[in-house]
Formats: structure tokens, C-alpha cells, sequence
């Protein structure tokens, strides 16, 4: 199966190539971001008879960046192509304002209302114009990059820093590894005669607020660093303030759908963070 990267050099397409990295069933054609655009402008291999599937891991990272309108123009004239492969984008749960009380359905109208929300709610609109493709939203990824939100606590830990996060919001964890599991399982599956398509969601089983994901983050790094400890004892405070807030956001997604369909349950993200926050400490530069 041939498969096009976009966003080969993102976190999510790191993942994606790594867990399939020895699976001789894919052959990949990987385009870094900041190739994305020109590609889409002149590739003649971006259609069926050259490849099987694209994957979109390029929207959650570029979708911000001033140069996405011109991603969305180009992926238009792609999607109208009548030999356009099957399209997977990875969208997120940053499409909800979070003001629902339960976990979002696929059924669910996007609604937030940043700019990057705005671009990725029109980048899905697109997909969905044609019954083919799939879209996976999923919620706050994780990797351990040095630009990613564990890396930073762990770093601000080491500095010295106080550690003062007060966002209210409640969600899934997820690491991005997961998500590569779960895209490539549905692509497999899709390419082997499943028919499902649309919109799915899939984030990690535990809901916990922002502020929990820090203190969870601080309890496993107090493991193999003192600071650590002494961060988590001067979080009473600061964790005190989820009791009082009366503006939760809830960005958890329900993942039954991809479950009747693809067969591809739920798992805990909390193996993944300690073995990410072990890593980050036996290779402190990586």
C-alpha cells in the first residue's frame, strides 16, 4: 500500500511513521511541512494510480501558521480531483468551544471559534464534501518533544520555576503514538474493504483536568527527581482553584463510533507518560 505523509516531520508524523516503521505493507512518500504547499501545487503522485491513501498529519501543527489559507485553496483543487486517493486528516477536539457537559459526538457541530479552530473546521468541511475520506479528531496530544507540554513541565521543574498552571479544562490525554496505532489500523482496514467512512473520534479512556495532567505529570517525574516533589507540594494551592472555578471547559470526545465500526478501543494514557517521563530523564538533552 502506498501511502502519502503530509506532515512527515511533525510530531503526529514521526509517530505514524515509527509504529509502522517495519511493516512492509506501507510504502511511504513523506513531505515535511514546509514542502506541504508546493507539493499540492505541482505533484503529479498525489492521485490513485501512484498512491493508495494520503494522510493529513500537516493540519494540527500548520493550521495556525499564515500560510494555511493557501493550504486550504490547494487541498480544494486536490479533494475535486476525481483521482484523488482516500484522504485521512487529523483534525482535534480544538473544533468544540467546550461548553458541552459530556463528552462531544462525531454529531456534534464544531463550533469554537479561534482562528486555528476556524481553519481547521474549514479544512474538514472540504474533506467531508465527498463521502470517501475520513476524518479522526483526537484530544490533547502528548510526545515528549522538547516543544511539547511534558518536555516544558519537566524543564521548568529543572529551572527552578514555579509551576502555576490555572486552565480549567477537562480532556483526554493522548499520545501521539496512539494515534498513529489507531489511524494506521483504520487505513488497513479501509484498504483491506471497510467501507465506513466520515467522522470518528478517538482520544486516551481517562478524563482529567489540565491542572491533574500537571500534577500527574509532577508525581511521575518525583520518581526520578526531587524538585519534582517539592513542585507537586506547592501545587495545593493552585489545584484548589479547580474546586472553585465555575467556567470548565470539557474537550473529551466519545469514542463509541470507531469502536462499532473499526473495531479499535480505548487505552490509558498514563503507561505512555511515565515511560515518556523516565525517557526525558535518563536522556535529559533529548
Amino acid at each position: 500500500m502506498r501511502v502519502v505523509l503530509l506532515g512527515s516531520d511533525t510530531e503526529l508524523g514521526r509517530a505514524i511513521r515509527e509504529y509502522y516503521d517495519n511493516d512492509f505493507d506501507f510504502d511511504w512518500l513523506e513531505i515535511p511541512c514546509h514542502e506541504v504547499i508546493s507539493r499540492l501545487s505541482s505533484s503529479s503522485v498525489l492521485d490513485d494510480t501512484f498512491c493508495d491513501a494520503i494522510i493529513d498529519a500537516h493540519s494540527l501543527r500548520s493550521a495556525s501558521q499564515n500560510d494555511y489559507d493557501e493550504y486550504l485553496e490547494r487541498l480544494d483543487v486536490l479533494l475535486s480531483n476525481e483521482s484523488c486517493p482516500l484522504f485521512y486528516m487529523l483534525s482535534g477536539v480544538q473544533v468544540f468551544l467546550g461548553e458541552k457537559e459530556s463528552s462531544y459526538l462525531e454529531t456534534d457541530e464544531p463550533d469554537a471559534r479561534s482562528r486555528f479552530a476556524k481553519r481547521l473546521i474549514a479544512a474538514e468541511q472540504k474533506v467531508l464534501t465527498s463521502e470517501r475520506h475520513i476524518i479522526i479528531r483526537t484530544g490533547w496530544l502528548f510526545s515528549g518533544a522538547q516543544d511539547d507540554f511534558i518536555a516544558n513541565t519537566i524543564n521548568l521543574v529543572r529551572s527552578g520555576a514555579p509551576i502555576e498552571f490555572h486552565d480549567t479544562a477537562i480532556g483526554c490525554p493522548t499520545p501521539v503514538s496512539d494515534v498513529a496505532r489507531v489511524l494506521l489500523s483504520v487505513v488497513k482496514q479501509r484498504h483491506y474493504g471497510a467501507l465506513n467512512t466520515g467522522v470518528y473520534h478517538y482520544c486516551c479512556s481517562e478524563e482529567i483536568s489540565w491542572m491533574g495532567l500537571v500534577e500527574a505529570v509532577l508525581t511521575t517525574a518525583s520518581q526520578f527527581d526531587d524538585t519534582a516533589h517539592s513542585a507537586l507540594e506547592n501545587m495545593g494551592d493552585t489545584a484548589s482553584a479547580l474546586e472553585m472555578a465555575t467556567d470548565i471547559k470539557r474537550q473529551s470526545l466519545s469514542c463509541r463510533k470507531i469502536f462499532g465500526h473499526y473495531g479499535i478501543k480505548q487505552r490509558s494514557w498514563r503507561p505512555v507518560l511515565r515511560a515518556l517521563i523516565k525517557e526525558l530523564h535518563r536522556f535529559p538533552s533529548a
